[in-house]
């Protein structure tokens, strides 16, 4: 696991795993993370898993939102996650969140036919963005995750638009988010037994 930063122990940890140059080695972990995903979900440790894509639909990473309270918690699920144990991430930051209460939909269920391509945004901000005043966008369902980032200011969301530009138009359209650097990413979501969000 060379290049963690897995220093902080917290309620929930948000996990970034950045793949290395070689693609095939995600390839060849695949069906064992996803095996590890399911079971994760199940069990309450991983409350979300996304892939992290580029625009043009490359595998960059994985963002992995992990209920850790203590280190041991964390230490534990990256000795059992396939890509990590695997070395397909080549650099993992772990970074504790607070999820806000907001009114959040239900997640698809397990079984829902994962539509083709990118279904989701991954948008990493920097800067004081506080996700608690964004009730009325998880209300409407465009927010399908929220989450203050508590090692630095910042944010990470989960939106409903299927490109780059539409997201970051979102957030330079919203009051509270449009002065903050934002990283969007290409996602696809995979329904799994993931426990409602607060």
């Amino acid at each position: 696991m060379a290049g963690s930063t897995c220093t902080e122990a917290v309620r929930a940890v948000a996990v970034i795993g950045r793949d290395g140059p070689d693609p095939s080695r995600r390839a060849a972990w695949r069906d064992r993370h996803i095996a590890a995903i399911e079971h994760f979900a199940q069990e309450g440790l991983l409350l979300l898993g996304l892939p992290l894509h580029s625009p043009q639909g490359r595998s960059e990473g994985s963002l992995m939102v992990v209920a850790a309270a203590d280190q041991a918690t964390l230490d534990g699920y990256l000795a059992r996650e396939p890509f990590a144990v695997g070395g397909v991430w080549q650099d993992i930051a772990c970074r504790p969140v607070s999820i806000p209460s907001l009114p959040w939909g239900a997640w698809p269920a397990m079984g829902t036919p994962v539509p083709p391509g990118r279904s989701h945004t991954i948008l990493i901000l920097e800067g004081d963005a506080r996700p608690e005043r964004l009730a009325e966008v998880a209300a409407s369902g465009l927010l399908v995750f929220a989450a203050e980032t508590l090692d630095a200011p910042g944010a990470i969301l989960v939106t409903t638009h299927r490109d780059d530009a539409a997201a970051l138009a979102f957030v330079a359209d919203d009051p509270a988010l449009r002065h903050r650097t934002a990283a969007a990413y290409a996602t696809q979501f995979r329904p799994l037994a993931y426990r409602p969000l607060p």
